[in-house]
């Protein structure tokens, strides 16, 4: 049998360049692999978390503020707001076209501008309406997305509207005390990571996201809304009646220096800060303004010459007979009077008088005196920009500007400054730093403010007996329009005229009066001010009216029952009135 032989067509160098071909190609994949999962692997991880992760910025709550009785002032709302990530959108004209029929207020060019832009997020529409986020998620436009914000609001509108100031669309602290305090309401945003489905929707969050958004802390005020309440009713009318540009009310606690009213008219509203019209008005002016205090400023030579004894009660003053030269300057009072006590001269804020009872005090310890009484410093009230007055040095007076200051003149001073004044002679000689926050809470922290005092001024025997004589000022002197039924008023009325192309007006003057009640025990000292009034000038009968209106209500919002205590000018009716009355307790 013959044997066939068949050919395998098999070819070795053939076959060893196939299987090197093969190993080369499975050696490429695997270095391949081990370079995408361990030299790329950082690069590979970041992908996927970009495509089905996002980090996520929780936008912060920042901090209530509340009034001494817990009510609300300003607090944030739920107000969420509208961005893309141009790079997510697929129809950019088509989108928005879809997004200004639900914003008709938007501009569909600028609109597709953004939508195209290379950036990785824009803004469209910031704190909108609940209605229009859910009629912009039913369209579930790719790239575009809702972001969950707060909106500023202050439920009480104009009430304190300058002291408590505003914020912006990105709630940060603009002015008052929502800028003076904005680091402690504001909060650090919370950055954590969530996921999201293959149509960008986020469909979970970290554990650190549930816990809720981070908050700042609360502040709680000094002010009274219910004392603020009656000041800028009666302020606002009383401004109209007598046709003054501006008015404003300060009531302070002498005791510890706490803020209970603080109303500035015309009033601000912080809901509607952008409104041009309101721009003057956004300052308070109880810090920013300085101005002349005119006769009220008498109080301070009244208290240097007391406490320096360089007069007797007593004592008999000629007043010239309303009209006297001094230094080639003829001074002159609003009438004729011709022998007065020291009382009387204070009761009939008498200049004339006022320039020889102050003359028996050196310049320099005159200036001390204004100094000690904290004008021409800052007052430290925790509010912005406040300006710290202006009083010149004894080296740079004239012949002039001792007679001037005795009488309020050449002296610029705040309103804050001069309710502070008149607090040290209510609480028996102590000068303290007026403040508006009590206390600020965050959680289960809280941090509370206690009464400052700065420095003894005046004895408890100087406050006594100025406090008497102030009394009689109301009963009996320029201030009898600011007597209460039932209560001792101590108190002193101004009229300061106001500089003008260096010269004095006659017709644009700031009236004025300051007071604290009850004499014997003082709940509050209250300053009514009116700025260039057209009617009514004098301080008397522009402002005095004004405290007691304002007065009788405080008194009996803070249950002050009536009853009058009759001082002597000797008794000690609040001695140790300061140290009776527990700081801590008032």
């Amino acid at each position: 049998m013959r044997r066939v032989r068949y050919s395998t067509g098999y070819n070795r160098p053939r076959l060893y360049l196939v299987v090197g071909f093969f190993g080369l190609g499975f050696l490429a994949i695997l270095v391949r692999l081990t370079v995408v999962q361990v030299g790329q692997y950082t690069y590979w991880r970041d992908s996927a978390e970009a495509q089905y992760g996002r980090r996520i910025t929780v936008a912060p709550v920042r901090g209530s503020i509340y009034d001494r009785r817990n009510n609300v002032l300003a607090s944030s709302i739920p107000a969420p707001s509208v961005f893309a990530a141009p790079r997510e959108v697929r129809q950019p004209g088509a989108t928005a076209q879809k997004i200004v029929s639900i914003f008709p207020s938007l501009s569909r060019s600028r609109l597709e501008q953004q939508l195209t832009s290379k950036a990785s997020f824009v803004w469209l529409a910031r704190q909108v309406s609940p209605e229009k986020v859910s009629a912009l998620e039913a369209l579930e436009l790719p790239g575009i997305h809702i972001m969950k914000e707060t909106r500023r609001i202050y439920p009480r509108g104009i009430m304190a509207g300058s002291t408590i100031g505003y914020a912006g669309v990105d709630e940060q602290g603009l002015g008052g005390l929502e800028r003076q305090y904005d680091d402690v309401l504001a909060a650090q945003p919370l950055r954590t990571n969530g996921t999201r489905d293959a149509r960008g929707r986020t469909v979970s969050f970290d554990q650190a996201a549930h816990a809720g958004p981070p908050r700042g802390a609360d502040l709680h005020l000094t002010l009274d809304m219910r004392l603020q309440h009656f000041a800028e009713k009666e302020l606002a009318q009383q401004a109209e009646a007598i046709g003054a540009r501006s008015g404003l009310v300060i009531i302070m606690d002498p005791y510890t220096g706490g803020i209970l009213t603080l109303a500035s008219y015309p009033f601000f509203n912080p809901n509607d800060y952008r409104n041009k019209e309101q721009r003057a008005w956004r300052r308070n002016r109880a810090v920013t303004d300085p101005v002349e205090p005119g006769s009220t400023f008498k109080v301070v030579a009244a208290a240097a010459a007391l406490e320096e004894k360089t007069l007797n009660l007593d004592e008999v003053f000629f007043c010239e007979k309303g009209r006297m030269i001094r230094n080639n300057r003829v001074l002159r009072d609003h009438k004729p009077f011709e022998f007065l006590t020291f009382p009387e001269v204070m009761e009939n804020s008498s200049n004339i008088c006022m320039a020889k009872v102050n003359e028996r005090i050196g310049s320099e310890q005159f200036y001390e005196y204004i100094r000690r009484f904290g004008f021409g410093e800052k007052s430290l009230i925790d509010l912005p920009g406040e300006h710290p007055g202006g009083i010149r040095h004894p080296e740079d007076w004239s012949a002039l500007s001792h007679d001037s200051l005795t009488i309020g003149q050449e002296i610029i001073v705040t309103p804050v400054q001069l309710v502070t004044a008149f607090s040290v002679i209510a609480n028996g000689g102590w000068l303290l730093r007026p403040r508006l926050v009590d206390r600020i809470v965050k959680g289960d922290l809280e941090q509370t403010f206690k009464p400052e005092r700065r420095r003894r001024i005046l004895s408890q025997q100087t406050a006594n007996r100025l406090t008497s004589i102030l009394v009689g000022v109301v009963e009996r002197g320029t201030g009898t329009q600011a007597a209460l039924d039932g209560y001792l008023v101590a108190g002193k009325s101004g009229t300061a005229q106001k500089a003008e192309n260096g010269r004095y007006s006659h017709s644009k003057v700031v009236a004025s009066f300051i007071g604290y009640a009850p004499a014997e025990a003082p709940r509050f000292v209250m300053l009514i001010m009116f700025d260039e009034p057209k009617k009514k000038q004098w301080g008397g009968s522009a402002a005095a009216p004004v405290f007691r209106r304002i007065a009788a209500q405080a008194l009996h919002h803070l249950q002050v029952p009536p009853g009058r205590i009759r001082p002597a000018i000797e008794d000690n009716y609040i001695a140790n009135r300061t140290e009776e009355l527990s700081l801590a307790e008032r």
